[in-house]
């Protein structure tokens, strides 16, 4: 009887990892494209709102029958939640920047 946890070809394979590997991809600005940070931020909640009226209307659409699909709204309410957290992570990140500057002494 074959183990079901035992796939053959899957393991631990010992690789050896050298600083060039290790260093970060460096970052590029797009090409004529210099965005304040307003514009960015402007964007990026324009997108999580999409995401979540997106969400949203395949719900209606799963609980009115135009959809069979539970995977699709499943995938729509997922990425919208993702969208949300990563927002709100951004922005306790904001926060605690703002509270520290303003702890600062001149």
């Amino acid at each position: 009887m074959v183990d079901p946890l035992q796939v053959p070809g899957i393991g631990l394979r010992t690789t050896e990892v050298g600083a060039k590997q290790m260093r970060p991809a460096a970052v590029r600005p797009l090409e004529g494209e210099n965005k304040s940070f307003k514009d960015v931020l402007t964007e990026t909640l324009t997108e999580v709102e999409r995401l979540q009226q997106e969400a949203d209307t395949t719900i209606k659409e799963l609980v009115s029958g135009e959809i069979k699909d539970v995977s699709e709204a499943m995938l729509a309410v997922e990425k919208a939640d993702v969208a949300f957290q990563t927002m709100m992570t951004v922005r306790n990140k904001v926060m605690l920047a703002y509270e520290e500057i303003m702890r600062m002494q001149i």
